[in-house]
């Protein structure tokens, strides 16, 4: 098996089909909207909370179901470690840019229909359009709940039941990474922790958290997995 050429490849092209899924899903709630009453806000902004989930579905997915399976055929624990951290930090710019694609199509079809492509949340962009700034944003996050979810699924693969201690670490990256960008998580109790630190909002401090939140999670991801046990699933 080549890795990670064949796990990227697969995953953009998954996430290519469930990026066209969710244009036509966000297309036709806001189309609804538009005709039954009144569209005044980018839809698409909305439908793309779901990303980060998705994200974090990547992360939990690349340790807990293709560690095993590398591991079995002769990919070694280091190797694993040092691809698999590979397709991370290919794949996050990649959902980056389709999200930034995203807001584009959208900035086309308001502009057409003299609709207002208004944002509900804090963004480190002012308008759907500052595409540089919408991807720098969309990275930091996206790669944030790849890495949070690694780490979660490694301790999970590990430890079993142990992995909860992980929770509590994972949504820290989480909150270091949206603390950065100055967003809202809106999710019960963590938004409250992420509104609560006080971050000074300046290109460096942004992109410097950033990349940390994102490092810290595959080191700890790595200390997890550089010594795990090759174990069979329950039945």
């Amino acid at each position: 098996m080549r890795f990670p050429s064949r796990l990227l490849a697969a995953n953009m092209v998954f996430a290519l089909l469930l990026w066209g899924v969710l244009l036509v899903g966000v297309a036709l709630v806001a189309a609804g909207v538009a005709v039954f009453g009144t569209l005044a806000e980018s839809a698409w902004e909305k439908g793309v909370q779901l990303a980060r989930w998705y994200a974090l579905f990547v992360g939990v997915a690349l340790v807990r179901e293709y560690l095993p399976m590398y591991l079995a055929h002769g990919v070694t624990r280091r190797q694993f470690g040092a691809q698999a951290a590979v397709t991370a930090t290919l794949f996050a710019p990649f959902l980056a840019a389709l999200i930034a694609v995203g807001y584009l199509l959208e900035a086309g079809v308001y502009g057409l229909a003299g609709l207002p492509q208004t944002l509900d949340r804090a963004h480190l962009f002012a308008e759907p359009t500052h595409v540089p700034l919408v991807f720098a944003e969309y990275l930091i996050e996206i790669g944030a709940w790849i890495v949070a979810g690694s780490f979660v699924g490694a301790a999970f693969y590990r430890w079993n039941g142990g992995g909860l201690l992980a929770l509590p670490v994972g949504v820290g990256l989480v909150v270091l990474a949206e603390s950065a960008i100055g967003t809202e998580l809106r999710l019960p109790f963590v938004s409250r922790l992420a509104l609560g630190l006080d971050v000074p909002q300046s290109p460096v401090v942004t992109a410097g958290l950033g990349l940390a939140a994102f490092l810290i999670g595959l080191a700890l991801t790595w200390l997890v997995v550089r010594n795990v046990p090759l174990r069979s699933r329950p039945a």
